[in-house]
């Protein structure tokens, strides 16, 4: 599939016909504005004439399945991965910044009332910032390519105490668990019976304390994340290695990071949605009736096939491939790493911005394969991973590279779709 533009930049109806398209490119009639996906734009005038164009979208707290089609036919299909590394980030700033106040600087007072999430309204947290905006994104890339004129996207709302207890009913969701404690450290206690999870008692230390089992940096206080350990199970713990820390079993309960996340998100997106496009229309659906009609289709549990069922065209001739995309970092603040080496110096964190010509996560042809920067050093010697992150190599000199693409946000791969029986692909010529 070949996504076109007119001569203003405005998106027209994409084409399969590849020979045109070269014969265009040849000619001079069109130039080349983006590779994956392929998007020409085209230098002469001509007719704007569209088909209505809905686009799905299957939105989560890690993927997002998008699928834009008309009556007839499929014209795009991802699977976006998100990142999920944000609450770690901002927690190693964290502690950077505390060392150096102590170090650097003279003691200054915390004060909340400077606190962003003071001043403006709507503040959401980081990390679900930065989820809702790659929802945007991804929708404004298609637009940009393709002329939508109405979006559907799946939205969820979980009843958390309900997960946790389902039996809960009427004045049970004013009492939770930890109601009638003074904190969370009592409850914790309490729910253990005062007894170490680990020796059950068998050392005999009376003093207990509450431990995180994942670390509090990236598990927070939530009290599937705690556990009772005497103290002398707790300090032993910390003194083992990591290897050895597996083999005591410590599992967190069940996490409900990503259900909070989708109560948080199900209303703003939808609202900055209608915000960024007035002219479209705009509409909700719910998981029931996607799992509805992908059971009834027979399609594999997949988000760009939860974004096919979205959309709502279901007689549209689905696309051999599926264009997948990583969300990758941008930037990488840190100048100095954080120990120190001989003579009391920290070491650079970062090396120089372009190296022989390539830059971090640019896509890059080794041996015949396809891959991606994951590391640089100075001297041109590059570490390269594929697009599932399996490692390839971890030097490989300049000399034997071979840019395909330069960086961008994310990092991008184009894979077979899987079918089952009930939607059998037609054939046609492979999409760009």
């Amino acid at each position: 599939m070949v996504y076109v533009l007119d001569i203003t930049g405005s998106p027209l109806m994409p084409t399969e016909r590849h020979g045109k398209v070269r014969r265009m490119l040849r000619d001079g009639k069109a130039k080349v504005v983006k590779k994956n996906p392929f998007t020409i734009q085209l230098k002469y005038e001509t007719t704007n004439y569209t088909q209505p164009i809905t686009l799905g979208v299957d939105s989560g707290s890690k993927h997002i399945g998008l699928s834009a089609s008309t009556k007839k036919k499929e014209l795009y299909v991802a699977d976006v991965q998100l990142r999920t590394d944000i609450v770690d980030k901002i927690s190693s700033r964290r502690e950077a910044r505390k060392t150096r106040r102590n170090r650097k600087t003279r003691y200054r007072k915390v004060r909340f009332q400077n606190r962003i999430k003071s001043k403006h309204k709507g503040w959401l947290a980081p990390s679900v910032g930065q989820k809702i905006q790659c929802h945007l994104k991804q929708v404004e890339d298609v637009h940009k390519i393709l002329p939508v004129r109405k979006i559907v996207i799946e939205t969820a709302s979980f009843d958390l105490q309900k997960i946790q207890n389902p039996d809960i009913h009427g004045v049970e969701y004013q009492h939770g668990p930890q109601f009638g404690f003074w904190n969370v450290r009592e409850y914790i206690l309490f729910r253990d019976n005062h007894t170490c999870q680990h020796c059950q008692g068998k050392k005999k230390d009376p003093i207990l304390n509450v431990h995180h089992i994942e670390s509090r940096k990236t598990g927070g206080d939530s009290p599937n994340n705690l556990i009772t350990l005497c103290e002398t199970c707790h300090k032993k713990y910390h003194s083992l290695s990591s290897e050895k820390q597996k083999m005591w079993k410590l599992k967190r309960g069940r996490s409900l990071k990503d259900t909070s996340f989708m109560g948080v998100m199900r209303r703003t997106f939808y609202e900055r949605l209608k915000e960024m496009y007035p002219k479209i229309e705009v509409q909700q659906t719910f998981g029931y009736i996607t799992k509805n009609n992908r059971i009834r289709l027979g399609l594999k549990k997949e988000h760009y096939n939860d974004a096919y069922c979205i959309a709502g065209n279901f007689d549209a001739r689905p696309l051999t491939s599926v264009l997948f995309k990583k969300k990758v970092r941008r930037h990488n603040r840190q100048i100095h790493k954080f120990n120190t080496v001989k003579g009391g110096k920290r070491k650079l964190n970062q090396t120089p911005y372009l190296v022989k010509g390539f830059r971090l996560f640019d896509k890059v042809e080794y041996q015949g394969q396809e891959c991606f920067i994951s590391g640089r050093r100075a001297s041109g010697s590059f570490a390269l991973k594929t697009f599932d992150w399996e490692k390839v190599s971890d030097g490989v000199t300049f000399k034997k590279l071979k840019l395909l693409e330069k960086r961008s946000g994310y990092i991008t791969a184009r894979k077979e779709r899987a079918f089952l029986q009930r939607l059998k692909p037609l054939v046609s010529s492979p999409e760009k």
